[in-house]
């Protein structure tokens, strides 16, 4: 079928090209409730990450040991995509006895715990930290715990772009 308009022919869209824009079209809307859907599930992960790391360390007071806690800030306990450790425990004790990384990780106790770095400095030699004073290990342990939570959860959120990141927040607040 032919169309005249101030006397320029136009064809009309043949059947098999409708079909295809159709479907092309059909394949475009596929594709975005796809990308939803999976950026919902990645929204719902989080979520249930963020109840779970709070339920964790905040309810049932669960600490995390100043080793541990230094190991896990600088990045020696991560884990591949694959779900195995990037370093194996002979490499991590071989870094943690490298020079300079007790005193970075004493600094980083004493500046979170809001103490003076002499102070984590009689916790014992290299970075085993076995003399904590008895009366505050708990607290301590616990307050690491909670900071390396927060770590947790910022580095997931730093996942999300700013319109899931405010969904979420919604959601969390909602509970």
């Amino acid at each position: 079928m032919t169309y005249t308009k101030d006397n320029v022919s136009v064809n009309a869209l043949d059947k098999s090209d409708l079909i295809k824009s159709v479907a092309n079209a059909e394949t475009n809307i596929n594709s975005q409730r796809a990308s939803y859907s999976r950026l919902k599930n990645r929204e719902n992960q989080l979520v249930d990450l963020t109840t779970k790391i709070f339920k964790t360390s905040v309810s049932y007071n669960v600490g995390i040991h100043p080793r541990i806690f230094c190991r896990r800030w600088f990045g020696l306990s991560t884990i591949n995509k694959d779900g195995r450790p990037r370093f194996t425990e002979k490499q991590i004790l071989a870094m943690e006895l490298e020079h300079g990384y007790r005193e970075k990780c004493i600094n980083l106790i004493a500046r979170i715990l809001k103490v003076k770095p002499n102070t984590i400095h009689r916790w014992g030699k290299g970075v085993a930290f076995d003399k904590i004073p008895v009366d505050k290990r708990q607290k301590y342990e616990i307050y690491l715990g909670y900071v390396d939570s927060i770590r947790v959860i910022t580095m997931s959120l730093t996942e999300l772009d700013e319109d899931s990141l405010l969904r979420l927040l919604q959601r969390l607040e909602n509970r």
